[in-house]
């Protein structure tokens, strides 16, 4: 009997400590500008450490940031009750209370029942595969904000199905309809993130930044009246431009709609769960949509849907123990609140912005407005998550644009939008892309190519549409 040899002990990786450590510590000893508090410096180095410590990855995450959380404190950058202020932020608790509701539409099979009903209803094409795959993603993008969950976790499965019905699988066949939907599904979640503050789950974190930093209010109800149109149009073409860039030879599907009537057939009638979570989906649309007629706070409506959803027994709480990434979420965000709000408590934020526009006197605020959109969208090639894009640039790149002359609330808005599209553009830039990619029907020169034709145009139909849209609806 032979014994299978010990694999070798992975070596530690001690550049991904030693990269943001160096980083962190170059910034908190460059001397602070005349004019600004020292400590401000100190934030930033430990902002900027943070960041860059999350893209090396030495520890998940979660960890860099309570490893954050006790050096803002115990250098004496931050009191223990700015450190500790961001968990107390209501908008990490209705990013939670989402995350809570998007595990009832995964459990009670809420979420397949809606995709495979518009399945039947529009699957006689390839296109219409496309758009009633996209329209259910539609439907579940307010209540689900982990992209990951409903794109990666509902429709990616559903779409599986379908192709393998077709027998376009990776590789030759895939040129059928395979590499037509698979693009095409994962295109159009970063355009159903991006049409609601809850779409995806660092929307709220840029409300938050806009407010703390800007002295911009972002509501439910404003984001969603400012990306209508210029999101709609997007998702309106988007099945016809992958058409165009992958020319899938497969264009009637009677049996993909077939396919959806036997999937619901299977389901059978929706069953108590189902309805109950539904019910708490709509009471969570009509809390966040009128928050300024009844005045309740968009937060605590959250926490109600959740309040809701425990006691008639929607979800239990063993389940939501078990919900990893929201708790994940709760201290991510939270840490990265504070940090950020340590920028704007000590100085550095306001500095930053009076001396970059003091360089860009006399620039006209559209091209500066335009320039900077394209910039915060391709700087994600060096991002594994948006969250941490949003956190490092969001501030600044709305700071500049303002300073320069732009409307605050409309580039407040207008960011937040791309905030969901740049994730679109490789395969490691958002929690789908590795899933889609991992499918095997794209090489990767292939797959960025296409990524970056189609979120180049959602860039350029952002600014078309919405400088007039905005203009119209009183943005600006």
């Amino acid at each position: 009997m032979t014994t299978a040899a010990p694999s070798p002990a992975k070596k530690p990786e001690y550049w991904r400590w030693i990269v943001p450590v160096a980083v962190g510590l170059a910034i908190w000893f460059l001397p602070a500008p005349a004019g600004l508090d020292p400590k401000a410096i100190h934030m930033l180095g430990l902002f900027v450490g943070t960041i860059v410590g999350i893209l090396c990855a030495p520890l998940p995450s979660g960890a860099v940031m309570m490893i954050a959380l006790a050096l803002s404190y115990f250098s004496g950058t931050l009191t223990l009750g700015q450190a500790l202020s961001g968990l107390s932020s209501g908008t990490v608790w209705m990013i939670f209370s989402a995350y809570v509701l998007s595990l009832g539409f995964v459990q009670s099979g809420l979420g397949r029942r809606i995709a495979y009903l518009m399945l039947s209803k529009f699957g006689n094409s390839s296109t219409g595969i496309a758009y009633s795959l996209g329209i259910a993603d539609l439907l579940m993008a307010p209540a689900m904000p982990s992209v990951t969950a409903r794109s990666g976790g509902i429709i990616l499965p559903v779409a599986k199905s379908i192709l393998s019905v077709m027998g376009s699988g990776p590789g030759p066949t895939g040129r059928r309809i395979g590499d037509y939907l698979i693009m095409t599904c994962f295109q159009f979640t970063p355009i159903t993130g991006a049409l609601f503050l809850t779409g995806m789950a660092a929307n709220p974190l840029c409300a938050k930044l806009a407010h703390d930093a800007l002295g911009i209010d972002i509501s439910w109800g404003v984001w969603l009246w400012a990306a209508l149109l210029p999101a709609l149009v997007c998702f309106a073409i988007l099945p016809h431009v992958t058409r165009l860039l992958l020319r899938p030879t497969l264009n009637k599907t009677p049996e993909a709609k077939q396919l959806g009537r036997d999937k619901l057939a299977e389901l059978g009638p929706m069953s108590r769960q189902e309805k109950l979570v539904g019910i708490g989906f709509v009471i969570a649309l009509i809390g966040w949509a009128t928050t300024m007629v009844t005045g309740y706070n968009a937060n605590a409506i959250g926490l109600g849907v959740v309040a809701y959803l425990l006691i008639v027994g929607a979800i239990a709480w063993k389940d939501v123990l078990a919900e990893k990434a929201a708790w994940d979420t709760v201290i991510w965000f939270g840490v990265i609140i504070s940090l950020a709000g340590g920028l704007t408590k000590l100085g550095f934020i306001k500095w930053m912005s009076a001396s970059v526009a003091a360089q860009l006197v006399g620039a006209d605020w559209l091209a500066a407005f335009v320039i900077l959109g394209f910039a915060y969208i391709y700087l994600h090639y060096i991002f594994a998550t948006a969250s941490g894009h949003v956190a490092a640039m969001y501030v600044p790149f709305c700071a500049v644009a303002i300073g320069c002359g732009a409307p605050a609330l409309m580039v407040a808005v207008c960011f937040g939008i791309f905030s969901n599209f740049m994730w679109g553009i490789t395969e490691y830039a958002g929690g789908p892309g590795p899933i889609y990619f991992g499918q095997g029907y794209f090489e990767r020169p292939r797959f960025y190519r296409i990524n970056f034709l189609i979120v180049t145009l959602n860039v350029l139909i952002v600014f078309v549409t919405g400088l007039g849209w905005w203009k119209a609806i009183g943005l600006y």
